[in-house]
């Protein structure tokens, strides 16, 4: 069987429209967004149930891809589904057709105690909330195409604990001491190139949900900052500056909730103009920041003196 492919930098979403992903979550916002976060980034078919025992039946009659299963919920929880999972490679049950299913728990626990809890219950993989388009889908991307062996023993059934190190590292810039000219180029193009599909991945998510809520302005928000911060790993002080004034904006206005979806929509645009633009064309990229800089700033300022 051919190997199945997720969004990278040189993977589109389109690769994700035969997978058949299962969510489990008692919480129905949460789950909704879950949903909503995976279907725009192009997975194609996606179900849901409200705790273990309900994910247990749709396993049956539906065997999923990957489970995103949240810990804690009534009646079964995420560890105890996975548990009831991973022993019918032991003991066949014909309601779990593929007991080696990919586990990705959803949690805001992030102790190591618990963690290793959850890798002794046979989890793949962890999205801690609040997360963002990225973290879920960089998740499946980590299950599919770099899978661990299953192991079945006495004392443990699940995926290979044991992860290879692989470092982060792709060019020569790794402090931010380090002079502007020794960036490697090509690490802030994929950098870029990873940034512009998770705004992708939010826009689409906008579009999913029909429009701004609460939920998608944290989110972009969180998104937003996560942008900035790699941007200034790579030295890419127009994307930074770009990302920041997005969350100046969040900041001034007091939260989320407040802000104007129409600014959010005129943000990801000039974004998507800007990652466009090559590093030749540093003064026309400067010129569109700093249109946009003005746009946030009268924004910011209407806002304030109609209070």
């Amino acid at each position: 069987m051919a190997p199945r492919t997720l969004p990278s930098a040189s993977m589109r979403p389109d690769a994700l429209a035969s997978l058949k992903v299962l969510v489990v979550d008692d919480n129905a916002n949460v789950q909704r967004l879950i949903c909503d976060v995976l279907r725009a980034g192009g997975v194609g078919r996606v179900e849901t149930a409200d705790d273990g025992m309900r994910a247990r039946q749709t396993l049956a009659r539906w065997d999923p891809d990957i489970i995103f299963c949240d810990w804690n919920m009534p009646v079964m929880g995420g560890l105890e589904l996975t548990r009831s999972i991973r022993r019918a490679a032991v003991h066949p049950d014909r309601r779990v057709p593929n007991p080696q299913v990919p586990m990705i728990i959803v949690t805001a626990h992030r102790s190591q105690k618990e963690v290793e809890e959850a890798r002794l219950a046979g989890v793949n993989e962890f999205v801690i909330k609040p997360f963002t388009p990225a973290a879920l889908l960089s998740r499946i991307q980590l299950v599919l195409m770099k899978p661990r062996q299953f192991i079945v023993s006495e004392a443990y059934i699940g995926p290979d604990r044991r992860r290879r190190v692989e470092l982060a590292y792709a060019g020569p810039m790794r402090r931010m001491s380090d002079p502007d000219e020794v960036v490697d180029q090509v690490e802030r193009t994929a950098t870029r190139e990873t940034i512009s599909i998770e705004l992708e991945a939010l826009r689409r998510l906008i579009s999913v949900r029909g429009g701004v809520d609460r939920e998608t302005l944290k989110m972009t928000y969180r998104v937003l900052q996560h942008t900035s911060f790699r941007a200034r790993q790579v030295r890419d002080a127009m994307v930074e500056r770009a990302s920041q004034l997005l969350i100046d904006y969040v900041d001034a206005m007091g939260g989320p909730e407040r802000c104007d979806a129409a600014l959010l929509d005129v943000h990801f645009k000039s974004m998507g103009q800007l990652l466009d633009i090559p590093p030749e064309r540093s003064k026309e990229a400067a010129k569109l920041v700093s249109h946009l800089a003005a746009v946030v700033k009268h924004k910011i300022g209407r806002t304030k003196k109609a209070a």
